[in-house]
């Protein structure tokens, strides 16, 4: 490994990508042109969910497959939901993003002046009246100092003045209401007016317009029920498929929360809204972690190039194999491993271990022996397939079976990756002449005083003195 001044840091910027799906470890570019030929093939407006749980990727492959629908000459909305909880009501943040694109587009701009005025209309007619009503009494009580007075005067003598106010509002309320009933039939024409505008609109669209709404998981919850339901109720039209990018069982939870609704007697809340649910792959063992790991090691110093492959790469993808981490996971392991890393190459080897995490096993022997395991089968599959390919037909005497794991561990890495002599296999092999020795102590303390990060008395506080090292570092 060799010592670099500076980090190889290159961060995605999701909001420029120039290549659709470069970098996709995970054949990402298979699902994305599978739904764009599903788009297309609608007949209908749709709202479909893309659900995946945190550090799957959500983003990254949404972004992509923008990059990959502007590219098939589709008009593409991209909306951070999260950015706007803010908002009271979606309705009108979802109407500025059609009304926006469609005015760029030939065929559908001169008529979204019209659909302009509509929106405005409905979105006048969404805002809650009685809240305003109480609002505005509330504060034109506040400011004229009738509340002042009544705390001042006490309960008594403020009582013919609470009464008075009570029937103001109550009169003020009741004019409301009859304002909104009044006017119930002119509103309900002018929602269908819009839809029906919206969707003659988009008819002239050559390809469906996507609109894709991300971090809904993220949002108050009361703006995300009410940003699905406004999409199914106003927006379910030809021509507009909706996607929302969500974990799904965060956002059930969520609403469970906020609102007492419970799946379990009530069924999934969100079906009611979404047409169709496509799950991001989790199954992690298919993930091309080796590229993931290599692209994280080299930005942080670790590999000399995307292709170089040393002890460090070896045991770090071991440590993925042990822990299955998604890939964000991952990387924020990695960058704290960068943060905390020492000028020595066998330490950080230990540093990273702990860093990914030595839990649960009961102590650091059998967890480098479980990662090793695990090394050992995912490059080498086949022991038999081995032997033969390397000529080796006898070892000490012993078959394959009689092989010992950290045995297999430095001929793989001798034989397919030409690493020899790794750290790995000398604490290894003091860990085996501590079980047979009547000394163990004085075995494990040779190699492990060579890589503690604090002078330590005894080798059962080494790991306590570099999760010590670790917490302060942080």
């Amino acid at each position: 490994m060799t010592d670099q001044t500076q980090l190889n840091w290159n961060r995605t910027n999701l909001d420029n990508i120039q290549t659709a799906w470069e970098g996709d470890l995970w054949d990402r570019k298979r699902l994305g042109i599978q739904l764009t030929n599903y788009v297309d093939r609608l007949n209908c407006g749709a709202v479909l969910a893309l659900d995946a749980r945190w550090g799957e990727g959500k983003t990254w492959f949404v972004r992509n497959w923008q990059k990959h629908l502007e590219d098939e000459n589709h008009h593409v909305i991209y909306l951070d939901a999260f950015a706007n909880d803010y908002l009271d009501d979606p309705f009108l943040v979802i109407t500025s993003e059609i009304t926006n694109v469609l005015s760029k587009d030939k065929k559908t701009k001169r008529k979204v002046k019209k659909l302009i005025d509509l929106s405005a209309s409905v979105g006048t007619a969404l805002l809650p009246s009685l809240p305003k009503v109480a609002l505005t009494l509330g504060l034109h009580l506040v400011g004229a100092g009738f509340l002042g007075g009544i705390f001042q005067n006490g309960y008594e003598n403020a009582q013919n003045e609470i009464d008075k106010l009570s029937d103001e509002t109550s009169d003020r309320i009741k004019e409301s209401i009859q304002e909104k009933i009044a006017g119930h039939e002119a509103e309900k024409k002018t929602l269908e007016e819009f839809k029906k505008h919206l969707a003659q609109t988009v008819e002239n669209l050559d390809k469906p317009l996507v609109f894709i709404i991300d971090e809904l998981d993220r949002c108050r919850p009361d703006f995300a029920i009410r940003l699905i339901e406004r999409i199914k109720h106003f927006f379910d039209i030809p021509k507009i498929v909706f996607v929302l990018v969500m974990n799904k069982p965060q956002l059930l939870q969520s609403i469970k929360t906020y609102y007492g609704y419970d799946p379990v007697l009530s069924g999934d809340y969100l079906e009611k809204f979404v047409d169709f649910t496509v799950h991001l792959s989790t199954n992690r063992d298919e993930y091309d972690f080796e590229g993931v790991i290599r692209n994280q090691l080299f930005r942080v110093g670790e590999l000399e190039s995307l292709e170089h492959t040393n002890e460090f790469f070896v045991w770090a993808l071991g440590l993925q194999l042990d822990k299955k981490l998604n890939s964000r996971e991952l990387t924020k392991k990695i960058n704290k491993y960068a943060l905390l890393r020492t000028s020595d190459a066998s330490k950080n080897l230990v540093l990273l271990s702990l860093v990914m995490g030595q839990e649960p096993y009961a102590n650091y022997h059998i967890y480098i022996n479980s990662v090793i395991k695990k090394i050992n089968t995912y490059l080498c599959p086949n022991k038999e397939d081995f032997m033969r390919k390397h000529n080796l037909r006898t070892f000490g005497n012993r078959g394959v079976e009689g092989i010992s794991e950290s045995e297999w561990f430095q001929l793989i890495l001798n034989y397919n990756l030409n690493i020899k002599n790794t750290f790995i296999d000398q604490l290894l092999m003091s860990y085996e002449q501590a079980k047979s020795s009547k000394e163990p102590e004085f075995h494990l303390s040779s190699i492990l005083r060579k890589v503690s990060i604090y002078e330590f008395d005894h080798s059962n506080n080494f790991i306590s003195n570099w999760q010590s090292y670790i917490s302060r570092g942080l």
